[in-house]
């Protein structure tokens, strides 16, 4: 839709005075208007620059939107930073960002601003600096990452989310803040030679660009010359901290900014500096003159002294605790002084009801639009009611919000012989039924206007998806690092100590050194980097002994084992594939009808999963599929639809958890989701009396039950179903032995859905997707905010002032401490610092009921404080809790806290997770470098892959058994992986040895950074067919520029490698002189498809003298040798199909 569709001229009416009392800035209050009326007004009568503020940060965000449907372009969307009085190491930055890039927008002329009072209320800087970076223009390339770090960009290795940039050799990748994708620009000199945007997730070019804008990743300027008299004033004030503890931590805060001003570069903590900073404004210095609008003075007002309350109470707080000083109290610009800069500005009030507005208004207007009906995907009461305004000469708007969906409501008009056209270029040319892509919430109709919009909310259940789901990037195994333990396929473990270099008369060579037990050290060439993988399990491994037999035996006692294991999955799957099962029908009407009630947008995944489990259930085959997907993706959404399907069929459905909790959140969930559909939910746990049970069980056996939910008491003898179709069975891992065997028994003819939250890894996945049908979700659903992660020391005033917040609100806090011992000492120390709360304890040695009774409590709203330990499991579902406190998180694994940062925030409130450590401790290396993850993670970064990582490894244990998970412990899960494949398709790979005589390294003048060469090493080692070698070679030229021949000559090594794996051909010795294949036995001389290629080659001879061998004469150098003898066995092996 075109900017100035709607104007005061089109509108017509009041509309055209008060533009005209708007622009003269008239205080004017406009009563009677609904959302999307005031936004109508917003999007068509201001003329000047406009400041829109609502009390909430969720209503600014909805009206912003809602502007933007009717103006045809986005407003600015200023956003408060989460937090300001805290002093922090690490803080995740996405509010920070979306507020940066708003502030860019106004500085650069937004006409429209829409802000919450708080964002109004924080202090802005004066300038927002910004870096243009054109196609064909010049920037000094030599001081180019200075003035980015200045700017708050992070320098690394990779680009991994917003706000970092990486440079190698002339080439810049950068991910700015005020773009959804990084881009990497292309220099030559001081020249910008290209800008090439790229997707984030899939790593896939985007159409280039002329130029780029990069705004500031930081709202703090410090200025040099004010560094002496910010320490000045820090120390100046420490004196005023009477109490000892307040006086060690003020100082200590004091100390830790004095020597991160002194290095000179930005800092995570500096935003605490703001209010004592030149750079430092109001809102009224930084938006210059504008019309400020208020949508609701009452809810406004409201939302001002409670912010101002809160502030006020939570700096004494701090302050008492050394935690802020004085001037802190300025981070939000003194209430006063706000309402006065409130006070002075022009100003104009939309409400829904006459009420109080903030200042006296000079013009009153009473404007009135009737609101529309939901149609909510009902298209026959659309067509009747466009009948109807059509007979009265309206003209209509379908705001359809995509275009495939615009598309179809056009077919459908036309079907009822309903014109529509598409949206003319303004108003006065509607004539008629316009059908439009573009997105709007709500509609209004406009009775003088005789107009009526309708909104896409209006129209659809669910709003449209617009942001193209993203694909992941390949998840392959990231390779090891220096530092890091290795598992050598033949010698073991050890740990990689460095890279080296050894030239020889034969050329250059870049090898790994391994070190193992009692010193001795390994060099792997880098062309056989595939033999080596990161080592994957305990935390420090023992090292093996190189030329012991000891590795040998561990790997022989592993395959026996997996021989065992082999060969009862065969044995399962053979006689699973000859069982019948119950063939249900699809019953597709009744089917979308459920699914069209689900008040959510399905992700890609969900829909994906919901297929293959319809065609499981139509199929003759009795189903048993395993459902991944992290807690709150969705997956019991999609358990329900195949429990429906089930019913539809007349069959009953029994929905199993491991415990009690659980249990009774999916029978609420379920009585929510089937209410309208007529279907009998029962429920079947401890808290339901004896007598109750018996009348279920009986109704259950007369079949006048459809869905039973429960705990493993549905496994007890007097559960009889009068005729089970489908079992769902919720983590079922966590059920004991005997219950398994009986779930097993149940299994053999009912169709089974089993649900996890534990990741499985891919490798594992293929490897065992012939046994089981597994099908994963892993999108997060669209309305999932960031959680807000902090590092921080630990200090009561912190945890007290964490507490309180949240209570405040109305939430729950979540305390993690994992040492039983001593729980319930720290729970009274809670007690203490936090009076208010309500606290239960819960840990693992606990009886069982008293457990679950605790934890129930907490989840009812009982109590409002959990002091727990690592046990609260993946499944439960704590909506209301969104604060967590992890304390000594350094002695936590980071897959760890991933999963406890995964337990809050799962609603649409903002949640935060507080990361702490005591701060006298001396901390050990590994826990050092942990906080170092979580400080990157916080931006879900690369600590993300290694939590995952950490987390697919265990879920790899829970679905192979305790005892294959010992096995793969002692041999690395890669190599276990292999094995296992190796087993169950009873291929062995054997790996040729290597004698080639060419440089074949990656130079450090290439890649610098000694992770990313390993990666690439292992990326190239591990090519095994063209089109790999083509994939590698693409990404390797797009991230570092033109090859040099070393590395072309590492990738032709590779794919060579994988043609020789095809023969088993045992070793390969090149030169430029010419090359040679040894064959393993004179057997293979009766291989068709090497005749038929040494018929095709009459160069390439066979060769018997030693042993079975083919030789390739020489050539310019030793890659052309190698080029041949690929071509060679490429031809041989596409020769196979035709053998």
């Amino acid at each position: 839709m075109n900017p100035n569709f709607f104007n005061p001229h089109n509108l017509g009416g009041d509309y055209l005075d008060l533009e005209n009392d708007l622009r003269l800035g008239t205080p004017t209050a406009v009563f009677g208007v609904s959302e999307a009326q005031k936004a109508l007004i917003a999007a068509s009568c201001l003329h000047s620059r406009a400041v829109y503020i609502c009390d909430s940060a969720v209503s600014a965000a909805r009206m912003a939107a809602e502007i933007a449907g009717f103006a045809g372009e986005e407003p600015a969307l200023l956003v408060a930073k989460d937090e300001v009085l805290l002093y922090k190491d690490a803080v995740s930055k996405d509010a920070l960002f979306r507020r940066m890039h708003a502030l860019y927008r106004i500085q650069r002329g937004a006409k429209l601003v829409v802000c919450d009072v708080e964002s109004l209320a924080q202090l802005f800087p004066k300038t927002v600096p910004f870096l243009e970076l054109k196609e064909g223009e010049e920037v000094d390339f030599a001081s180019l990452p200075a003035r980015l770090v200045q700017m708050g960009y992070v320098r690394s290795a990779t680009v991994e989310s917003k706000g970092n940039f990486a440079l190698r050799g002339d080439i810049l990748d950068i991910f700015p803040v005020n773009e959804e994708n990084p881009v990497r620009v292309d220099f030559f000199g001081d020249g910008v030679e290209k800008i090439k945007p790229y997707n984030f997730i899939t790593g896939e070019r985007l159409p280039l660009v002329k130029s780029v804008t990069v705004v500031a990743a930081t709202d703090v300027l410090i200025d040099p010359n004010e560094v002496k008299g910010i320490k000045d004033a820090l120390y100046a004030e420490l004196p005023a901290f009477k109490d000892a503890a307040a006086y060690e931590r003020a100082q200590t805060i004091a100390g830790d900014i004095a020597a991160k001003l002194e290095a000179g570069t930005s800092f995570a903590g500096a935003a605490y500096l703001l209010p004592v900073l030149k750079n430092a404004a109001n809102f009224r210095d930084f938006i210059g003159d504008a019309l400020y609008i208020f949508d609701e003075s009452k809810l406004i007002s409201d939302k001002l002294d409670a912010l101002y309350k809160e502030h006020e109470e939570r700096f004494a707080m701090l302050r008492r605790g050394g935690e802020v000083f004085s001037f802190s109290k300025n981070q939000l610009t003194p209430k006063t002084e706000f309402l006065d800069l409130l006070g002075s500005v022009r100003c104009a009030a939309f409400q829904t009801f006459a009420s109080r507005t903030f200042f006296e208004p000079l013009k009153i207007y009473n404007l009135h639009a009737a609101p529309v009906g939901k149609y909510l995907n009902g298209f026959v009461n659309l067509v009747n009611d466009i009948r109807a305004w059509r007979t009265n000469k309206y003209r209509i708007m379908l705001f359809c919000g995509t275009s495939s969906r615009a598309e179809k409501m056009r077919e459908m008009l036309a079907d009822e012989y309903i014109s529509a056209a598409d949206c003319p270029p303004s108003l006065e040319l509607l004539k008629g039924v316009a059908v439009l892509e573009d997105e709007l919430e709500r509609g209004l109709i406009l009775h003088e206007q005789k107009l009526v919009i309708l909104g896409t909310g209006d129209l659809y259940t669910k709003t449209a998806v617009k942001k193209r789901i993203r694909r992941k990037r390949n998840d392959m195994f990231t390779s090891p690092e220096i530092g890091d333990y290795a598992v050598h396929e033949t010698h073991g473990v050890g740990r990689i100590t460095g890279t080296k270099k050894i030239e020889t008369t034969d050329g250059t060579k870049e090898y790994i050194a391994l070190e193992y037990r009692g010193g001795d050290v390994l060099y792997v060439p880098v062309e056989q980097m595939d033999i080596l993988s990161r080592y994957m399990g305990e935390d420090t491994p023992s090292l093996s002994k190189i030329g012991g037999a000891e590795f040998e035996k561990v790997k022989a006692r592993v395959r026996s084992s997996l021989k065992a294991m082999a060969f009862d999955l065969k044995k399962l799957y053979a006689e699973r594939a000859e069982k019948r099962g119950f063939q249900f029908s699809p019953c597709e009407e009744a089917m979308a009808e459920f699914e069209a009630a689900f008040e959510y947008e399905e992700t890609p995944d969900q829909l994906a999963s919901v297929e293959e489990i319809k065609a499981d259930m139509c199929s003759t085959k009795v189903m048993d599929r395993l459902l991944c997907g992290d807690v709150g993706y969705g997956k019991t959404e999609v358990a329900f639809r195949a429990a429906f399907l089930c019913i539809l069929n007349g069959k009953q459905a029994a929905l199993m958890c491991p415990n009690t909790i659980l249990c009774q959140q999916h029978y609420e969930t379920a009585l929510k989701r089937f209410a309208e559909f007529g279907v009998n939910i029962e429920v079947l746990n401890r808290f339901r009396s004896p007598r109750e049970q018996d009348k279920i069980l009986a109704r259950l056996a007369a079949g006048k039950v459809d869905l039973i939910v429960g705990t493993h008491r549905l496994l007890s003898s007097d559960v009889k179903f009068k005729d089970l179709g489908l079992l769902i069975l919720d983590e079922e891992q966590r059920f004991g032995v005997e219950h398994k065997e009986k779930i097993k028994n149940m299994k053999t003819d009912v169709d089974c859905l089993t649900m996890t939250a534990t990741p499985i890894p891919r490798t594992l996945h293929m490897s065992l997707s012939g046994i089981r049908d597994i099908s994963t979700i892993d999108t997060p659903p669209t309305n999932r905010l960031p959680v807000q992660t902090y590092v921080v020391e630990e200090t009561e005033t912190l945890i007290r002032d964490a507490c309180v917040r949240e209570l405040a609100r109305g939430g729950q806090v979540f305390i993690l401490y994992n040492r039983v011992e001593s729980i319930y000492s720290f729970a009274a120390k809670i007690e203490q610092i936090v009076p208010e709360g309500k606290i239960c304890v819960a840990h693992g040695r606990m009886d069982k009921t008293v457990l679950e009774n605790g934890i129930f409590k907490f989840y009812e709203g009982e109590t409002n404080i959990l002091v727990s330990t690592t046990i609260i499991e993946n499944g439960i579902d704590l909506p209301k809790a969104n604060t967590l406190i992890v304390i000594d998180a350094d002695r936590l694994g980071i897959s760890q806290l991933y999963q406890l940062r995964g337990r809050v925030g799962r609603g649409s409130v903002l949640a935060h997770a507080y990361f702490t450590f005591k701060p006298e401790k001396v901390m050990t290396e590994t826990a050092s470098k942990r906080l170092q993850a979580i400080m990157e993670f916080t931006e879900l970064g690369s600590g993300f892959k290694i939590a995952m990582r950490d987390l697919e490894i265990r879920g790899a244990g829970s679905v192979l058994g305790r005892e294959q998970h010992g096995h793969m412990d002692k041999v690395g899960y890669e190599l276990y992986a292999k094995l296992l494949k190796e087993e169950l398709t009873g291929e062995e790979q054997t790996v040729a040895d290597l004698d080639i005589k060419a440089d074949a390294y990656i130079p450090e003048s290439y890649i610098e950074a000694s992770a990313s060469r390993l990666d690439c090493y292992k990326q190239i080692a591990e090519i095994r067919s063209v089109d790999d070698y083509k994939r590698v070679c693409l990404s390797m030229e797009e991230n570092y520029g033109k090859m040099p021949k070393e590395v072309l000559n590492l990738l032709v090594i590779a794919v060579l490698k994988s043609y020789a794996a095809k023969f088993n051909i045992r070793k390969i010795a090149v030169s430029s002189k010419g090359g040679r294949v040894e064959l393993p036995s004179v057997n293979s001389l009766a291989d068709e498809r090497l005749a038929a290629a040494l018929d095709r080659f009459p160069s390439v001879r066979l060769e018997m003298s030693k042993s079975p061998a083919i030789e390739f004469a020489g050539g310019k150098d030793a890659q052309k040798v190698m080029l041949d003898m690929t071509k060679f066995l490429k031809f041989a092996e596409n020769n196979s199909a035709a053998v």
